[in-house]
């Protein structure tokens, strides 16, 4: 194989790589976030614990929205797990909303269920009490 070959081998596989690592970067950042903290309340329809996040699916009444959670473990360690909520449960999600108000998502630093306090992002959440 040529030197040529290689190298041109070797670029077309780095672009690859990076375009199949940018939806995840995008995804799994903060960038498509909202600045401001956003509140919604609603019926937990679904919830998912597992890798790449946990996802809720909150419905408002009026929309099922997609609610991502920190990392498992960080989840898990703000005692946030299967066990605590249940479908049809009462959730009020605390965080930042897609900046794509077409697209009815949001990132969660804070859950409310009943009388319990879940803050999978604290870092962020402490931010609310102030």
């Amino acid at each position: 194989m040529s030197i040529v070959s290689r190298r041109t081998l070797f670029a077309l596989g780095t672009a690859l790589s990076v375009c199949v690592a940018l939806p995840a970067f995008a995804h799994h950042g903060w960038g498509w976030t909202s600045e401001e903290f956003f509140e919604l309340e609603g019926t937990l329809t679904d919830l998912y614990i597992g890798q790449p996040h946990p996802t809720l699916t909150l419905n408002d009444g009026e929309t099922d929205w997609t609610v991502e959670l920190a990392p498992v473990g960080r989840t898990l360690a703000s005692g946030f797990d299967e066990t605590v909520v249940a479908i049809g449960d009462t959730v009020v999600a605390h965080g930042h909303r897609s900046t794509d108000e077409a697209e009815y998502r949001m990132k969660a630093v804070r859950l409310m269920i009943g009388d319990a306090t879940y803050d999978v992002y604290p870092q962020f959440a402490a931010e609310l009490d102030q």
